[in-house]
């Protein structure tokens, strides 16, 4: 796992273990139209999406997510891909869990983060103690 960074065709170009790991996992889960969560986030903040959604459309420039009832377009220029898992916090900051997923840090500095439909199990026995 590491990071890729590829700032003209990232999903064309990619080692099993890098790049062609990284393109093959999202080619994978737009082909099958895998239901996914997604986080986007500005680098000078004001804006922060999430939620679920596919991945309608990839090439080595851009990708559009359809979530439903809107769709987000994600330019690729300029992106470095990560497959190290990402830690989120707990909405009281006492813990912390590990996500799986894929990392796109943008051209622009903003951040897009894929994961899988799944809900981590020490995510669900901490929501669980908060309720």
């Amino acid at each position: 796992m590491g990071i890729l960074a590829a700032p003209h065709d990232p999903v064309q170009r990619s080692s099993m273990n890098g790049r062609d790991g990284i393109a093959a996992r999202l080619r994978a889960w737009h082909d099958e139209a895998t239901a996914l969560r997604f986080f986007y986030s500005r680098s000078l903040g004001g804006l922060v999406q999430s939620g679920r959604g596919s991945i309608a459309m990839l090439d080595e420039t851009a990708l559009t997510i359809d979530a439903g009832g809107s769709t987000l377009l994600v330019m690729l220029a300029g992106a470095a891909y990560d497959d190290t898992p990402q830690i989120f916090f707990t909405p009281d900051l006492d813990s912390h869990f590990q996500v799986a997923g894929i990392s796109i840090s943008l051209g622009n500095h903003d951040w897009l983060f894929f994961f899988p439909d799944e809900v981590p199990l020490t995510a669900l026995s901490v929501r669980n103690a908060l309720r």
